[in-house]
C-alpha cells in the first residue's frame, strides 16, 4: 500500500509539472488515498476487532471499488502504513484536488459509520474524523449531519 499511495502522490507532482502531462489520477489511486484514511481510521485506538474488521471490508469494496486481493493488502499493511505516515496532509491533498465536495462527504461518512462499527465511538477516532474534516474543508453543519446519519 505504501507503494501504490507514494505512485500516486508520483503522478500528482507530475500532473501539475506539466498542463499536457499524459499522466492521468485513476479513481483506484483516489480511492486507495481513501482507504488509507479509512484504516488509519480503525487503528486509531489501536483496538481492531471483527465488527470494524467487517465493515471495513465493505466501505472498501463497495464504496471505493477495490477487489478483495487489494482489500485484504491494504489491511494486511495497515498498521505499518499508519506507523510509517507522517502526517494527514500526504492523504488530504489529492482529496482536496480531485475530489467533489459530495465525494468528500461520502468520505466523511464512511469514517463516522466504521467508527461507530464496534459501537464504541473513541475520542481518537473522533479526532481523526474531525480533522480530516478540516483539512478536506468540510462544513462542521456537514460534519455533524454525517455523524448523525451514520451512527
Amino acid at each position: 500500500m505504501i507503494n501504490k499511495l507514494k505512485e500516486l502522490f508520483l503522478k500528482l507532482e507530475k500532473k501539475k509539472g506539466s498542463i499536457n502531462s499524459d499522466t492521468e489520477i485513476e479513481d483506484k489511486d483516489i480511492s486507495l488515498t481513501c482507504a488509507a484514511l479509512l484504516i488509519e481510521l480503525v487503528f486509531a485506538d489501536k483496538i481492531m476487532n471483527a465488527e470494524e474488521i467487517d465493515s471495513l471490508r465493505s466501505s472498501l469494496e463497495k464504496t471505493y471499488e477495490l477487489d478483495e486481493a487489494t482489500v485484504n493488502e491494504l489491511i494486511e499493511n495497515g498498521e505499518k502504513t499508519v506507523r510509517d505516515s507522517t502526517s494527514l496532509y500526504e492523504y488530504t491533498k489529492p482529496i482536496n484536488e480531485f475530489l467533489e465536495y459530495k465525494d468528500k462527504l461520502l468520505l466523511i461518512g464512511s469514517m463516522w459509520k466504521l467508527a461507530y462499527a464496534d459501537g464504541n465511538l473513541d475520542k481518537y477516532e473522533e479526532h481523526l474524523i474531525r480533522k480530516v474534516s478540516d483539512l478536506i474543508h468540510i462544513e462542521h453543519k456537514d460534519f455533524i449531519n454525517q455523524k448523525l446519519q451514520n451512527k
